[in-house]
């Protein structure tokens, strides 16, 4: 497809991505903590200040971003947040948890040109997905992320989400249920998955409880009759809450009412008639059991959502359950001036969940000094009226501070609301030295288009041993042809010679040209590492750069 293509659909992406670069660039460097850190922001900054960007295709719900036009196109009748939850489906439906294989790995991306996975859902989902890959978040973590937020964001649980999935570098088996697939055999088939008959059908209308059948896709399931001026490509609904994420598909089915479940169970094409076949498997036991009420379908689904989504590869493995952090530290930099001195600068959100206390006009951050024990040093984080944002788990707020750090105590982390974030002051980006041109204005008129970026890496080290060099090495996602999955590029790497000294600390600098996209600037870091040293940095993003550059 040709880039001119997605103009107004990446401008939308340009206004989002643009805000300061939700991470925090001197954190002791701990890889599951960065791959929860990403998945948390994007689940929780979904709009207003410091929005991360990844709902911007599902705002509202009933909204279809249309990737060959790069606008919303809401007269096809198709929905994006759908998609997203069909997208997790087909990449998990192949899975065999016997020989250990195949779930959520996004090797759905190589197989979007297969009949099983006809359609536009599954390349609309990947190429929005795809701008959100970096070193630390995965395609196959992000599809995940897509269906949670879906069901979230639309009037459903919060799916529990784990992170760590690794990408697939092929395409998985053929084998993903179609309209004609008999029983027994979708039957086998989640059986080698890991799913039961009675996991099996609710799983089933919980993943079609919003969205449709499109004539576009399976005329052999919906007539041309479909179509309509507002229903281009003539979706079936499988409910008349298409939007929300409710039991109404099951309630629905069972009364004969509404839509009657969907096109699958009610069209006169009996060979196509999947959906139907498996509910009346258990004679609607399940069906009857999932319509007892609106907490009993969430609860069941939000169950059996996350086991499809955990249902991973044998070695992979996930971290925790991400849980909304009441309080999260963002966007911190350190810097020193001529003699050393060292400063913090950084934000703070607070989310106000169901059931704490509000948001306050400010907060406490206190340092932990470099031996771990708490400092005298302090200051006050501040929050303008206008410093606030919106999720789907309750409205935010943003506090920003500066706290100069004491070289008598050093810094090991800093405590808000008690709530201890570590950080470290050994070896790290040294910000006010550090940089990138061309700047902001550049990158939003290239999101496409290759450029030279020039980026200068300034690093700060405090150590008895202080090598001749340090090596940076920059990560950065880069295109696979055909596959929309992009895939990581390590190879890049800097020699960072001695530049200078500022108090206690050696500084070294290097400068690396980067011919890339701005879309692959965004998701590109750099690690800084050097031999005899113990000390790292790690994910240091680069877009932290450029958003200080006009």
């Amino acid at each position: 497809m040709k880039s001119s293509l997605f103009s107004k659909l990446l401008l939308k992406l340009w206004i989002c991505l643009a805000a300061p670069a939700i991470i925090v660039a001197q954190q002791v460097p701990d890889s599951r903590s960065f791959i929860v850190d990403e998945l948390e922001t994007l689940l929780v900054n979904t709009g207003g200040l410091n929005n991360a960007g990844f709902s911007a295709a599902i705002d509202p719900c009933t909204n279809y971003v249309d990737r060959t036009t790069g606008q919303n196109n809401n007269a096809l009748g198709r929905q994006s947040a759908a998609q997203w939850i069909r997208t997790a489906f087909h990449d998990f439906a192949t899975a065999n948890v016997a020989a250990g294989t195949g779930g959520v790995d996004a090797s759905v991306g190589y197989e979007t040109t297969r009949p099983e996975n006809t359609g536009p859902g599954i390349p609309d989902s990947l190429f929005f997905f795809s701008f959100f890959v970096n070193a630390k978040t995965s395609m196959a973590d992000l599809i995940a992320l897509g269906a949670v937020i879906s069901i979230k964001s639309c009037g459903g649980p919060y799916v529990p989400l784990r992170g760590g999935r690794v990408d697939a570098t092929e395409a998985g088996p053929f084998g993903v249920c179609e309209p004609e697939t008999p029983l027994d055999t979708t039957l086998s088939k989640f059986a080698a998955a890991g799913f039961n008959q009675a996991d099996t059908i609710a799983l089933t209308a919980c993943g079609h409880s919003m969205g449709g059948v499109h004539h576009a896709d399976f005329p052999q399931v919906v007539s041309e009759a479909a179509v309509g001026p507002n229903n281009a490509d003539g979706r079936a609904p499988f409910d008349e809450s298409v939007a929300a994420f409710d039991v109404k598909v099951v309630n629905e089915y069972l009364s004969g009412t509404g839509d009657r479940g969907g096109a699958l169970v009610t069209t006169s094409n009996k060979t196509v008639q999947s959906d139907l076949r498996l509910y009346l498997s258990d004679k609607n036991a399940t069906m009857k059991k999932l319509s007892r009420s609106g907490d009993e379908f969430t609860s069941t689904c939000s169950t059996l959502i996350a086991r499809m989504i955990d249902t991973v590869p044998r070695g992979v493995s996930l971290t925790p359950v991400i849980q909304p952090a009441l309080v999260k530290l963002l966007n911190s930099t350190l810097s020193l001036d001529e003699k050393g001195g060292l400063k913090l600068a950084a934000s703070v959100r607070y989310l106000q969940q169901s059931g704490v206390a509000p948001a306050p006009d400010s907060l406490k951050v206190s340092l932990i000094g470099r031996s771990g024990t708490a400092a005298t040093s302090s200051a006050e984080a501040t929050s303008a009226a206008t410093d606030v944002g919106t999720s789907a788990f309750g409205p935010t707020r943003f506090y920003t501070f500066t706290l100069d750090v004491p070289p008598s105590n050093g810094l090991s982390g800093i405590n808000v609301l008690d709530q201890k974030f570590p950080l470290q002051d050994s070896l790290f980006v040294e910000y006010s030295r550090s940089s990138i041109s061309p700047g902001q204005a550049t990158f939003g008129a290239n999101f496409l288009k290759s450029v030279k970026w020039t980026v200068k890496i300034t690093a700060a080290l405090r150590a008895s041993y202080t090598p001749a060099s340090l090596t940076a090495t920059f990560a950065t996602p880069v295109p696979q042809g055909d596959i929309i999955n992009p895939k990581m590029d390590f190879s890049k790497t800097v020699s960072l010679a001695r530049s200078g000294q500022a108090g206690q600390y050696q500084l070294y600098s290097g400068v690396a040209t980067l011919e890339i996209t701005g879309s692959q600037l965004f998701s590109s870091s750099v690690d800084i590492s050097g031999q005899g040293i113990q000390d790292k940095v790690e994910f240091f993003k680069l877009f932290n750069l450029i958003s200080k550059s006009p």
